[in-house]
């Protein structure tokens, strides 16, 4: 006998309009409803990440003190590499 593992699932609650919404736009992308909220929400993960990457760097560059600290170690480091790192 084979047995075959599928990925554990559950059910959300939401408008039925968000799920008509939602039905609509998987099948435009040719994908299931579930396939296209795992990658909505992978999405969101990944920018929630950057955003939050971005006001690091930008609370790093509005400090003149700790900009020169992070420029005076991304020298250092840039020495052992080919690539640069990014100015602030």
């Amino acid at each position: 006998m084979i047995y075959m593992a599928t990925a554990d699932t559950t059910t959300i609650r939401i408008r039925t309009e968000t799920r008509d919404r939602l039905k609509v736009l998987a099948a435009r992308r040719g994908e299931s409803a579930g396939d296209l909220v795992s990658e909505l929400v992978a999405d969101a993960d990944e920018q929630a990440a950057l955003d939050e990457i971005e006001a690091s760097f930008e609370k790093i560059a509005s400090n003149p003190r700790v900009l020169a600290a992070y420029r005076a170690e991304s020298h250092e480091i840039e020495a052992g590499f080919e690539a640069s790192a990014p100015e602030w």
